[in-house]
């Protein structure tokens, strides 16, 4: 099969009535609205990949511009590779891997690699859209010809870095094998944790569980219930209107105790965005105690799964996020028809140990100028790293042929 791209102009902005795919998927992050959501950042340009086959439309790409160093970390593909953190875990290293770690990052970002292009929407998803009715093969087929795209894409907008982000299984060996032998190098990201429900009752939930994780379930609500909080839980743009104020101020909270980005202003604007684009799919579950709330979580959600967004937890909540995000959550779940709640990335021994299944998201990454070697060692340990992590966890993931040595080795010695 045979492939074309076409950029879309920069004020494009493709619609469901345009590509029907992109009305009520089973993945929010493919929605129309949540395009609109993502196209309102100030910190990225979004522009779109039209992929046509026979002169027809098959697929869209969300594309994130980075102009200069300062972008969101998880797109930003230049501060992405070497920044310690959520993405890369040095301290997992072998002692002499985490020394060639620290020689390698002290000059990255480098700044000759901006502009900078990722195949990739917020969410930590790579976005592609297929039109109805393909098949898983050509599905993946497609998925197969984004790299080479991607980089007739950068080549026309003069971006002088390309990565491809948070592709799953089974695209992930297929993108593989054509991302090497473009030139582009791999490296594990991470893995999403997801929670597949059954078609039950709470108590049904429950008595599925093994013995261990239902005594879990059981003492953390027990202890949440004891300490006099209780579970509220509001849909709909009210969700976040009735509340603006307070989700705003334990999301800031919870951003300064991890040493994230964004203060109160860009927290804000953020969750009146997810309101105005996707108000009707917004779920909040709030622990609150004594008439005030002291933890929250977001969930966007689609027929039968829900999405987490954004959350926050007073420093004395203690307890809330175990029984609020997951067992408060499975329990609205299952009495509202969800099969699926997906939970994002990190902190994967608690998702691991609450009953999540780890599903590795994939990216690669093609860099120019002097640094391009640089970077692409950067990449291998940055791999190696989430590859201990998810091990040591329980949850290995299994390598796309360029992360397997011999195959590695065969790549290098044809290109």
């Amino acid at each position: 099969m045979t492939y074309s791209s076409h950029l879309l102009p920069p004020n494009a902005r493709p619609t469901s009535q345009d590509f029907t795919s992109l009305a009520d998927p089973d993945i929010i992050w493919e929605d129309a609205r949540w395009w609109r959501f993502t196209e309102r950042t100030d910190l990225h340009e979004v522009r779109y990949l039209e992929v046509r086959e026979d002169g027809h439309a098959v697929a869209l790409a969300p594309l994130l511009i980075t102009a200069k160093p300062g972008g969101l970390l998880f797109y930003d593909a230049p501060r992405l590779a070497g920044t310690a953190g959520a993405l890369a875990e040095p301290e997992l290293l072998d002692p002499s891997d985490q020394q060639r770690w620290t020689e390698l990052t002290a000059t990255l970002p480098a700044a000759d690699q901006y502009p900078s292009l990722a195949l990739a929407t917020f969410g930590n998803h790579h976005g592609v859209a297929h039109a109805p009715g393909r098949t898983a093969g050509q599905r993946r087929a497609l998925m197969a010809a984004l790299p080479e795209m991607l980089l007739q894409t950068a080549a026309e907008l003069g971006c002088r870095s390309v990565a491809l982000l948070y592709v799953g299984e089974p695209e992930a060996a297929d993108i593989d094998q054509s991302a090497s032998r473009a030139g582009y190098t791999s490296t594990l990201l991470g893995a999403e944790g997801v929670l597949e429900l059954p078609d039950t009752t709470w108590e049904g939930y429950l008595a599925g569980l093994n013995k261990r994780r239902r005594y879990q379930v059981r003492k953390e609500l027990r202890n949440y219930e004891e300490a006099g909080f209780r579970t509220v839980v509001r849909t709909g743009p009210d969700a976040i209107t009735d509340d603006l104020d307070d989700l705003v101020a334990l999301q800031v909270a919870h951003r300064a105790k991890y040493g994230l980005p964004g203060g109160e202003d860009r927290v804000r604007r953020d969750l009146i965005a997810a309101r105005d684009e996707l108000g009707e799919s917004c779920v909040v579950l709030s622990a609150e105690r004594d008439g005030r709330m002291e933890s929250f979580v977001l969930y966007l959600r689609t027929r039968d799964a829900l999405f987490a967004r954004t959350g926050g937890t007073a420093p004395n909540a203690k307890g809330c996020y175990f029984a609020v995000d997951y067992h408060e959550t499975a329990r609205w779940a299952v009495e509202n028809g969800i099969r699926r709640i997906h939970y994002g990335m990190a902190a994967y021994e608690a998702k691991v140990t609450r009953g999540c299944e780890l599903r590795p998201r994939w990216g690669w990454f093609a860099f120019q100028g002097t640094q391009g070697d640089t970077y692409r060692e950067v990449l291998a340990l940055q791999s190696q790293s989430i590859e201990r992590q998810l091990e040591l966890v329980g949850a290995p993931a299994t390598p796309v042929p360029s992360r397997i040595p011999s195959v590695a080795n065969a790549i290098g010695a044809q290109q």
